[in-house]
């Protein structure tokens, strides 16, 4: 079973990929997805989400390694599903794709790397921060429970001693002052 801080990392390496696709594409000239590009694109996303949200190492160096790959590899498999996916002259006009190499351009290669070197480290940085966060957070929205107030309990004496011929009696003195000569 995988823990939620994975969970949580597969669903934003998944949906990064995405986003840090389309936005590369877009930005560097390429054309934004529409029909079975974006849907090559979801399928990518939910692939790549799907693989990093196996269990990550322990170090810090090596989860921000491992998440790092994942998002490389899905915005290299992103731009293939993104070229690879144009739409023939049949197509209807709005979800005509822009045809463009499979190997990118050095600008929209340089967004893909700088967009996933980014998105790894706040990916990273999430993670760590899970665990911290959630616990104010539930210490917050659920307090610990007071205790119970015990009702008080009257102490009954079924047979009372009558201390008051012993109390008095035996500690005042009879005796008066000495008698004067």
């Amino acid at each position: 079973m995988t823990s939620p801080a994975a969970s949580l990392r597969g669903g934003a390496v998944g949906a990064l990929t995405v986003a840090l696709a389309v936005a590369a594409h877009g930005t560097a000239g390429g054309a934004y997805p529409s029909g079975s590009a974006l849907t090559f694109l979801m399928i990518v996303g939910i692939g790549v989400g799907a693989v990093s949200m196996l269990p990550s190492p322990s170090s810090g160096r090596a989860a921000l390694t491992t998440v790092l790959g994942g998002l490389v590899f899905g915005q290299f498999a992103g731009h293939l599903a993104l070229a690879v996916a144009v739409s023939d002259a049949s197509a209807v006009p709005h979800e005509a794709v822009q045809a463009h190499s499979v190997v990118p351009s050095t600008p929209m290669l340089v967004l893909h790397l700088a967009a996933s070197v980014a998105a790894a480290a706040l990916i990273c940085v999430a993670e760590q921060l899970y665990g911290p966060i959630t616990s104010i957070i539930r210490a917050v929205l659920h307090p610990p429970l007071t205790l119970p107030v015990s009702p008080i309990r009257l102490v009954t004496i079924d047979r009372p001693i009558y201390l008051a011929p012993l109390s008095f009696t035996t500690s005042i003195s009879r005796r008066g002052p000495p008698a004067s000569a």
